[in-house]
């Protein structure tokens, strides 16, 4: 079984949450998940939700019933509506100011000969991810040689990559966060 660890202080509230279980087929470990996300404000979500229905003018994610979202059906009927508003969504300001909220680093002389195979499981991710919430997204992909960077707009999808690339790979996967803020950085090697 992979090793997996966890850096840093607990990020918990009351420093004891306890460590979420990761079931993968028959193999059983622990991945820490962190609980308290909510403690951390995020300064790209407004503190007031947004009245009424607003189109991203960059991305045309469309925030109406309190929720984010990219169906180009929902974004089609919004554009009918008489009183919308535009703005930049919280996810295409992190990208303008190039300020993630994930940074998840792949090491391992595995990445050339599977390179292709990775970054598809990064896209594949990223996809699944905004079609939850169009606010998790990959922002940028670097690589370099046996290294491969991600950048995302908030922590949880750097975790679900650093799940997601552990879950095919297995390796060996560290979770840290900013004590403060929400900042992830998954670090997996092989």
């Amino acid at each position: 079984m992979a090793d997996v660890n966890r850096q840093g202080p607990t990020p918990s509230r009351r420093g004891n949450e306890p460590i979420a279980p990761l079931t993968n087929g028959n193999r059983r470990g622990t991945v820490p998940i962190r609980r308290n996300v909510e403690d951390h404000r995020d300064p790209y979500i407004p503190e007031e939700s947004y009245r009424g229905t607003v189109i991203c003018r960059e991305c045309h994610a469309v925030h109406a019933n309190e929720r984010w979202s990219l169906d180009e059906k929902i974004y089609k009927e919004a554009l009918r509506l008489p009183e919308v508003r535009y703005v930049t969504c919280p996810a295409c300001q992190k990208l303008n100011d190039k300020q993630p909220g994930g940074i998840v680093t792949l090491t391992s002389d595995f990445i050339p000969e599977h390179r292709e195979e990775i970054l598809n499981l990064i896209r594949n991710e990223d996809v699944r991810a905004r079609n939850v919430n169009p606010l998790e997204r990959v922002m940028e992909i670097r690589e370099d040689g046996r290294e491969i960077v991600v950048t995302t707009t908030n922590e949880k999808l750097a975790q679900r990559l650093g799940r997601a690339v552990h879950r095919a790979y297995n390796g060996h996967v560290e979770y840290q966060w900013l004590d403060d803020s929400k900042q992830a950085r998954v670090n997996w090697s092989r």
